[in-house]
């Protein structure tokens, strides 16, 4: 196995039951270990029973997450029987995201890798269950896996409202995938210029200016203005442009944040087509993990 380089992640966490709704979580965090030569640890949780036949092994209390763990073990052996990846695997008990927050702590820097939900809607999973605890409290980039793997991520779309948050979001963007294109996007409603077009433009050019990319990264960024309602002009660009990935900049003060957290947030996250990347600053200075 080849050392990782200072562009690429240390690691990846992938949280997965080992159900076929996690096979798309895997499938993608296998094609991103063998892209950056980093190393996957795999997180499987014992926690409480999800359905009525489960709760016999949930009862049997250490045999039976012996038994799920050893069963783990056997599927795991079987799945990278022959590759070339660097897989760990790792058990925890209880709550699920905090043993995801627990298993991150432990992993610097890694992408933390999870699927969209089990009624494969990122806004009901986002909004009041595990990644929306995960996306407030991680201090590593989230990926929610919505799509089948049909190779690495080839269109990119990075959404901005200009804030330091954004910035984060573009410059992970260019450092994970460097030289693959990316779109810089920007909705806006048309009533908020009050007849300055000129405006968005502006904004963009200061904002770029700030991210202080270097010329070759520069070149693959392409900035696209929307015009309508934000949370409808991203979705549809999503869609319409065939976006494998979507990057948010997450923070309190950002406008992308109130955007997400607003009335029409359920719609936007249930409706992006992509898989989403969620990075978050750490605090109101503008720093970083």
């Amino acid at each position: 196995m080849s050392e990782h380089s200072q562009t690429t992640p240390p690691g990846l966490l992938l949280a997965t039951d080992l159900s076929a709704r996690c096979d798309r979580p895997l499938e993608r965090a296998k094609q991103l270990a063998g892209q950056f030569h980093s190393p996957l640890t795999v997180l499987t949780v014992h926690d409480a029973p999800q359905a009525p036949a489960d709760v016999t092994g949930w009862l049997d209390g250490d045999i039976g997450r012996e038994r799920e763990e050893q069963l783990a073990r056997t599927e795991l052996a079987r799945e990278f029987a022959g590759s070339m990846l660097q897989v760990t695997p790792r058990f925890a008990s209880g709550a699920v995201d905090s043993a995801i927050l627990d298993a991150a702590a432990a992993l610097p820097g890694a992408i933390v890798v999870t699927g969209a939900s089990s009624h494969d809607s990122l806004g009901g999973l986002l909004l009041g269950s595990t990644v929306e605890k995960l996306a407030h409290k991680l201090q590593q980039p989230l990926l929610v896996v919505r799509q089948r793997v049909r190779g690495p991520y080839r269109r990119i779309m990075v959404a901005t409202d200009f804030t330091p948050a954004a910035q984060l979001a573009l410059a992970t963007a260019v450092r994970l995938f460097p030289g693959c294109p990316i779109t810089l996007f920007h909705a806006h409603d048309s009533a908020e210029l009050l007849g300055d077009d000129a405006l968005p433009r502006a904004e963009f050019t200061r904002f770029l200016a700030a991210c202080a990319l270097p010329d070759a990264a520069r070149a693959h960024v392409t900035p696209v203005i929307g015009e309508g309602e934000p949370a409808s002009q991203l979705t549809r660009y999503v869609l319409e442009h065939d976006i494998d990935l979507a990057v948010f900049g997450l923070h309190e003060e950002s406008a992308l944040k109130r955007l997400l957290a607003g009335s029409r947030s359920d719609q936007l996250l249930q409706d992006v087509a992509s898989d989403t990347l969620v990075v978050r600053l750490s605090d109101p200075s503008g720093e970083h993990p």
